[in-house]
């Protein structure tokens, strides 16, 4: 977990890493990975959900926390890593040019060709006249 400043509690950025067995020492601006802004609780869930190989249910099971608890905790640790669930994505992509996201690189160019494939496919029947 990448600690929080204890002044206006923004995480703090990686600026340095060190090898511990020789001393080497190199500085710059890293990025961090997603994993890197959750709790110790949050890193919990995700492991328990990475051992149930995503299956919710399971995870119900085992820790007797409702389905949709579980769901909502998932959607809450899924925003602090900064992602959104694929359909979110998709309904985005329905409502905002495709090759304007693919500029932005928010979507890849295979996810823009099958949004066009879609987008094409709801149109199929239909006349442009």
């Amino acid at each position: 977990m990448l600690p929080r400043c204890p002044v206006c509690g923004q995480p703090m950025k990686v600026v340095q890493l060190r090898c511990d067995d020789d001393g080497v020492t190199v500085s710059g601006a890293f990025e961090a990975p997603a994993f890197a802004y959750l709790d110790e609780e949050d890193t919990r869930f995700i492991m328990m959900f990475l051992r149930t190989k995503g299956n919710l249910k399971e995870m119900e099971r085992l820790t007797g926390i409702g389905y949709f608890a579980l769901r909502g905790r998932l959607d809450k640790v899924l925003e602090k890593m900064g992602l959104t669930p694929i359909e979110d994505e998709e309904e985005q992509a329905n409502s905002e040019d495709v090759f304007k996201l693919l500029k932005e690189k928010k979507i890849t160019v295979e996810e823009a060709i099958a949004i066009l494939k879609k987008k094409r496919g709801e149109n199929d029947g239909r006349t442009s006249e």
